[in-house]
């Protein structure tokens, strides 16, 4: 290695002038004092050895780095010369001969720069480079490139050259989020540096100039014709020979992206981040060189995103034509949506926003919203628990119930979004209906306490408000978590706590955490599965009829709070259980005609059809403690098997069949104040639709 030459007074006189051609200052400005305000080297000192920790789909495909840039150090003697060669001969031939700037490179610059009446070109060598990339913006100005000189000076004084090289290989930029030559190597080749070709070594010296715009995952053409300009400056430096070049040049660019979907789940990542970080640490978890192998599915996840983009940008056209958005008024509404595996709790997709980019807040995990009727299965599964039948009457008649507020006594009346009234109804239909005063009679009959304890047995940690209004879903739950808890109603009574990471392997192989799916019973399984079958009816008759399959057996539950603030649909088949939630951040209401049922079911089932459509239906069997049985749907009595007003029924077996007259809480009239804490009253509306 030759030794840097110094610099005469002629020559720093001479490099003045090129660097006020080049960089004039601001007109009126003073020069900047090259020594003020520079960093200190102290920082080279970064590079130690650690690999970003990487996050796999479930079918092994690595698709994000956990580490803020995705650098790998790799020490110079493991970097092949033909590397070597092809990074100096594109960027700095002149390396080991000059003492951190170029004379010649300044000098064409500055040419260049005269002629085209701008700053074009900085003829920066590679310690400015490095110099640049470590410490300085990459503004083109003079006080800059004053600062940067005499940053690389400095650096020529402290470091060898093959030490500059070696820092300046693992630091600079080649695009697509890779810094350093190693990181490059996975990520356009899926290969180690030494297993670089001299036709792939020369195309990521290419990319250098240009990391984004001539980067061959977004300009093929572009790509490769910087990677045969490095080739033919290989050739003229004599580092290869012409009939290599040759050959080089006429190989094709076979590209192997290591992350074919960066970018496809980001609150995902942060999801999991979180979870990592409390397990392992921050600098572990990101440069730990950890293998975790997650349960993300990358095409439901990619539907995912494009379904809820394409469906609440249509709600929004709808709103506008309605007048309830101002013509102009930028986009407001929200979504979030969280795709499970029903009998394992894993993770198959999660949107935790529309615009990553302009949030990252994770509005399926972080946000908490009242989930309106979307809670109301927890109040009818406890009362299936209790013995009570979908036949069962109840009567849906005005009712009052005396509450304390505000330190006196106040009367609540529970109201029906339509203002009307039905007399006795089924419990089934009073929940395909989504219809409020049942909801509210029923959760008075089985007591408060009891669907709480459920909803928390269920796996829902948020704060269940007891009150009567608990019924209607005033009390504010996540996405995530309300999804989890309806995979005891789609997994036999069985609930899965939502997983996203199936297992986690050290940087040496030990597998340091692998995932169980045991389940927590929590329901019968015939209590589970006729609950089950009345979800399957609020799909087939109810407020979910949007959200139908053809072919797939559907069960789902609408939600829409006051004034239509939050809109709610979780539902699931056989093969996958998805929750969606659509709002605004700052809540406010779309309009009290519109809900869950007309505004989420479409998205939630266009989601489902992408999602599913590889997939076989698939019909579950009816438990053994199961009676099917046909019933009037209006009245819940026995019906004959021609009757057009009969439905199949689900009862447990051992049970008197519904043919008793009498049965149920039909009877209309107030009730006293029950010993729960005090409800809010609701408007008139509140409720499903």
């Amino acid at each position: 290695m030759m030794c840097p030459r110094r610099f005469g007074l002629g020559r720093l006189v001479g490099l003045g002038m090129l660097l006020l051609i080049a960089y004039p200052p601001p007109c009126g400005g003073a020069l900047a004092d090259p020594d003020k305000d520079l960093p200190s080297l102290d920082r080279l000192e970064i590079f130690q050895p650690g690999e970003p920790s990487l996050l796999y789909s479930q079918k092994g495909e690595p698709f994000a780095s956990l580490a803020p840039e995705y650098r790998i150090f790799v020490p110079l003697d493991r970097i092949p010369r033909s590397v070597r060669e092809a990074m100096l001969d594109a960027e700095d031939a002149q390396f080991y001969q000059h003492g951190g700037i170029s004379l010649k490179g300044m000098a064409r610059a500055a040419i260049r720069n005269l002629t085209s009446a701008r700053v074009k070109e900085g003829g920066s060598t590679i310690t400015q480079q490095l110099a640049k990339s470590l410490f300085l913006s990459p503004d083109r100005t003079f006080s800059r490139k004053v600062k940067e000189f005499t940053l690389a000076r400095e650096i020529e004084k402290h470091f060898s050259k093959d030490k500059i090289l070696e820092m300046y290989l693992n630091a600079i930029y080649f695009g697509s989020g890779a810094y350093g030559i190693e990181a490059a190597a996975r990520t356009y080749f899926s290969k180690s540096v030494g297993q670089l070709s001299v036709a792939e070594a020369a195309l990521l010296a290419g990319l250098v100039k240009a990391p984004t715009t001539s980067s061959p995952l977004v300009d093929m053409k572009k790509a490769r014709a910087r990677r045969d300009y490095v080739l033919g400056r290989m050739r003229t430096e004599g580092h290869l020979g012409e009939a290599q070049a040759k050959a080089a040049k006429q190989q094709p660019v076979a590209l192997k992206p290591l992350f074919r979907a960066r970018g496809v789940a980001p609150h995902f990542v942060d999801y999991l981040r979180s979870e990592l970080e409390a397990r392992y640490g921050r600098v572990l978890t990101a440069k730990g060189g950890l293998r975790i192998y997650t349960t993300l599915d990358l095409e439901i996840q990619r539907q995912a995103t494009e379904a809820l983009r394409t469906g609440v940008k249509a709600i929004e056209n709808t709103l506008a034509g309605k007048r309830k958005i101002p013509a102009g008024e930028p986009r407001w509404l929200e979504a979030a949506l969280v795709a499970l595996d029903p009998t394992t709790g894993e993770i198959r997709a999660m949107v935790g926003g529309l615009d990553y980019g302009h949030s990252q807040f994770n509005r399926a995990v972080q946000a908490k919203r009242q989930p309106g009727s979307a809670f109301k299965p927890f109040v009818y599964a406890a009362a299936f628990e209790r013995g009570y039948a979908p036949t069962r009457l109840i009567g849906d008649y005005p009712v009052s119930y005396t509450i304390p507020r505000n330190g006196r006594l106040v009367e609540w009346r529970p109201e029906n979004y339509d203002r009307q009234f039905r007399g006795s109804v089924t419990l089934r239909r009073a929940l395909e209906d989504s219809i409020n005063v049942p909801a509210v009679r029923l959760l008075e009959a089985v007591g408060v306490d009891a669907v709480i304890d459920l909803a928390r047995r269920a796996g829902i940690r948020s704060e269940l408000r007891r009150e009567y209004a608990l019924a209607l879903g005033v009390s504010e739950v996540s996405l995530l978590e309300l999804a989890a808890a309806y995979t005891m109603f789609a997994n036999r009574g069985m609930a899965q706590r939502p997983v996203g990471i199936r297992q986690v392997v050290a940087s040496h192989g030990e597998i340091l955490e692998s995932a169980g799916h045991t389940g927590e019973p929590v329901l019968r399984e015939e209590v589970a599965f006729i609950l089950q079958s009345v979800l399957r009816g609020v799909v087939e008759r109810g407020t979910a009829r949007r959200a139908r399959l053809p072919g797939w057996d559907v069960a789902a539950k609408t939600g829409t709070s006051q004034e239509s603030t939050d809109l709610w649909l979780v539902g699931f088949t056989p093969r996958l259980l998805t929750g969606l939630w659509i709002g605004a951040d700052q809540p406010r209401p779309l309009g009290s005609h519109e809900s869950a049922g007309r505004l989420a079911a479409p998205i939630w089932a266009d989601f489902m059809r992408r999602a599913l459509r590889e997939e076989s239906p698939v019909t579950l069997p009816i438990p053994e403690g199961v009676l099917p049985i046909r019933v009037d749907y209006r009245t819940g009595d026995l019906a004959a098997p021609d009757d057009p007003g009969g439905i199949l029924e689900y009862v447990l077996r051992g049970e008197s069949l519904p043919d008793e007259p009498a049965r149920g809480l039909s009877a209309p009239g107030p009730t006293g104040p029950p010993s729960v804490q005090p409800s809010l009253p609701l408007p008139a509306g509140a409720g499903e639709r």
